[in-house]
């Protein structure tokens, strides 16, 4: 089962989105878990213990610049699906988002991120990334 995290400052907004993925997923046939965070400290806090295989990172301005970056230094394997009021396109190409959306974003345009995470860079089955610390020295293909 998928875990898929929403971060966003808005409630509202944060349950909308939470509410188009669990859409597009059961029409799917997937049933993920939805985890939907308003604080960037809880939100990080929480996925040193669970790692979300996609994020949706809905933060204005800098904060969801600051986010993606600290995100993907920690966990770069973790799906991004980035959400801003402003332009970062060539920052979300470097930090390897799955997906950038300018706002506002529209249902259609969550479905079509969703869609490019989920069939070209979802965890499958057979391939499950570990997202935990490990030794340097130690090699696990």
């Amino acid at each position: 089962m998928y875990c898929i995290a929403v971060l966003a400052v808005n409630e509202k907004e944060g349950q909308d989105y939470a509410k188009y993925i669990i859409d597009y997923c059961t029409e799917r046939s997937i049933f993920p878990l939805v985890e939907l965070y308003q604080n960037q400290e809880s939100f990080f806090e929480q996925i040193q213990k669970t790692v979300p295989a996609v994020v949706l990172l809905a933060l204005p301005g800098g904060s969801g610049l600051n986010a993606a970056e600290h995100l993907r230094s920690l966990y770069p394997g973790c799906g991004v699906i980035w959400c801003s009021d402003l332009d970062f396109s060539l920052h979300a190409f470097r930090l390897r988002a799955d997906y950038f959306l300018l706002e506002p974003v529209t249902e259609e345009s969550l479905r079509q991120g969703l869609c490019v995470w989920l069939e070209y860079k979802a965890p499958t089955a057979e391939f499950q990334p570990y997202y935990g610390k490990q030794d340097k020295e130690v090699y696990h293909p």
